[in-house]
């Protein structure tokens, strides 16, 4: 049984369906493995609690502005 974890940044819940319908489909079909058996787990993370080259990404969007 695979098990997917994808990490987001909070607020994307629109795109959660599609993507979990793609990943089910793709792993299903180069796996050859039954859908019913995949799970796609989400977890929405706060920019606050992500990281990108040493430094949180809510100070780099901060830096954009």
């Amino acid at each position: 049984m695979p098990v997917v974890n994808i990490q987001l940044f909070e607020g994307r819940n629109e795109a959660k369906a599609a993507i979990a319908k793609e990943v089910t489909e793709s792993i299903s079909k180069h796996a050859n493995i039954d859908p019913k058996y995949i799970y796609v787990i989400f977890n929405d993370v706060s920019v606050e609690n992500w990281a990108i080259s040493g430094e949180l990404f809510s100070d780099t969007l901060k830096k954009q502005d």
